[in-house]
């Protein structure tokens, strides 16, 4: 076969398929066949020896050139019924006009294919939709010829159809389209959308965010924009979907920045809102671990021990708040800690003796009112709980000898002689009421003690 005739035949072979895939228009398939095919080497074209033209091209291969594209052709198609009026038909084009925009989202017409789509919905009623179609319409195709006319329509569906208070946020939204790749500019625009009217626009941007995974799966910013999508279901009370959203951006980003937000975001939906307690649980303990440090690792920590004792699980509770004693000590939630567990350890778990443990702790870290506080409750706690007299009286003492110029001091002494009274022990009893009436005599208790000696003496 000669080079030219290899020429036109690869030409001719060529045709269906570019028209397939709808690269090349018409016009440009023309000329590269008149190029391509020469009076001398058309009559070794089967079937053209006939239907030589003066021009010197092939009728035939005229006749393909001159077709319309796929592309062409199907967009013709749903341009010329876009203007029909029965709602039935407007209603099964609709999703044509979807599909060949998705095909075909960079075609010279794409910006006319979707402000036709925006159209096609405002005619049937669906004005959010509509909405959304158009802000897409800004940001994707800012230099289409249509651009003017989609921003007639915008203006108008806005006067028409939202309030005060919507208006200005989504004519900011539309007046301020991002630069850069496509998939930058439609990125923007989810989010920005979603910050700012993600509730006003809530199922026409899930079917955006749904669109532009499929076009973009390779998009750097979708561990971002997966974020973005499980807090506006979460702002939409979507919990499910919420969940779901997290759950998947975490699967599908393990390295992602963003992970320890993520995680805590998740967290805090299955705590407060799904009431999935255990699993929020293992998330909180999942950050703390992981990323110790952070501000999400203390969000876990304080989230931790009320879903630990909510769900019984007092070990683990002590656990928490022994970490937090240690990783936070200069928190006020270490203070709060210390009583925290205190009163599991007494309560729940029937410890009182390592209730004590724990309050003399606190008692050696946090000076003054709140250390004088803890040991009157360990006191009260090696009486009541633990029977134990000794332990009782060895709390009194050190509040004496830690803080004998408080007002308390006076107090523990009391307590401690009344201890040793029921006890029967009156010889120590005595000394403890003496201490008082020595040490403090203008205290209220002087007298009140003074009582109790006099009594014993009588004894």
């Amino acid at each position: 076969m000669s080079t030219p005739l290899l020429i036109v035949f690869l030409m001719v072979s060529a045709v269906p398929l570019m028209a397939q895939d709808a690269v090349p228009a018409a016009g440009y398939i023309q000329t590269a066949a008149a190029k391509s095919v020469s009076p001398e080497n058309a009559s070794a074209l089967p079937g053209m020896e006939a239907q030589q033209p003066a021009n010197g091209v092939p009728a035939a291969l005229q006749k393909i050139a001159q077709e319309p594209s796929l592309m062409d052709a199907e967009w013709g198609f749903i341009k010329a019924r876009g203007s029909d009026k029965d709602e039935d038909v407007l209603s099964a084009l609709l999703p044509q006009a979807e599909d060949w925009l998705t095909v075909y989202p960079a075609a010279p017409y794409s910006g006319e294919a979707q402000l036709l789509k925006a159209t096609l919905r405002l005619k049937l009623g669906d004005y959010k939709p509509a909405i959304m179609d158009l802000l897409r319409h800004f940001y994707e195709y800012p230099a289409s010829d249509s651009s003017a006319a989609a921003k007639k329509i915008f203006n108008d569906t806005l006067e028409k159809k939202t309030d005060k208070k919507v208006k200005p946020v989504l004519a900011d939204i539309a007046d301020s389209p991002a630069s850069g790749e496509t998939s930058e500019k439609l990125a923007a625009l989810l989010d920005k959308a979603s910050a700012r009217a993600g509730e006003f626009l809530y199922e026409p941007l899930l079917g955006e965010y749904r669109a532009f995974f499929r076009r973009f799966p390779q998009y750097a910013g979708n561990d971002a924009l997966r974020l973005d999508l499980a807090d506006l279901h979460l702002k939409k009370e979507e919990y499910l979907r919420a969940k779901l959203a997290y759950e998947k951006m975490i699967e599908m980003h393990p390295s992602s920045p963003l992970m320890a937000r993520a995680k805590n975001s998740l967290a805090a939906a299955l705590a407060d809102n799904l009431k999935e307690y255990d699993n929020s649980i293992n998330v909180y303990q999942d950050i703390a671990a992981s990323f110790p440090g952070t501000a999400e690792a203390w969000t876990a920590y304080s989230r931790l021990p009320v879903l630990t004792e909510r769900q019984k699980k007092y070990d683990l509770a002590v656990e928490i708040y022994e970490k937090i004693i240690a990783l936070y000590p200069d928190k006020d939630e270490a203070y709060s800690s210390f009583v925290s567990e205190a009163r599991v350890l007494r309560e729940e778990m029937k410890k009182p003796d390592e209730a004590v443990n724990v309050l003399n702790r606190l008692a050696d870290k946090y000076k003054g009112p709140k250390a004088i506080d803890a040991l009157f409750l360990a006191a009260e706690i090696a009486r009541k709980d633990m029977k134990d007299s000794a332990v009782e009286v060895a709390t009194y003492d050190r509040i004496v000898v830690e803080y004998p110029m408080d007002p308390q001091a006076p107090r523990a002494i009391f307590a401690a002689g009344e201890v040793y009274e029921k006890a029967k022990d009156y010889e120590k009893a005595r000394d403890y009421y003496a201490s008082i009436t020595g040490k403090y005599p203008e205290d209220p208790l002087a007298k009140k003690a003074q009582k109790r000696i006099d009594g014993l003496l009588a004894r």
